[in-house]
């Protein structure tokens, strides 16, 4: 059941800032956990370590998401 059905279809362009804002969002915060791991004192090693990976995923998701939607737009021209 829909709480709040949309009064219209989406359009690729709200579709398109939706993905290049969630690809955005992931990055800025793969880049901020990177620089709070490279940040973290020597005594919270095994934290920033597992801090530091989870950032390198952001970053990663972030910019297969971007790739992935740069690809679908892509090939969609044809």
């Amino acid at each position: 059941m829909w709480f709040f059905p949309p009064s219209k279809k989406p359009t690729p362009s709200e579709y398109a800032v939706l993905v290049v804002s969630s690809s955005i969002l992931f990055i800025v915060v793969g880049v901020v956990a990177l620089v709070f791991a490279i940040r973290a004192p020597e005594s919270k090693h095994e934290a920033a370590a597992a801090l530091a990976q989870r950032g390198y995923w952001c970053l990663g998701i972030g910019v297969g998401i971007a790739l992935v939607y740069w690809l679908y737009r892509r090939l969609k021209e044809y």
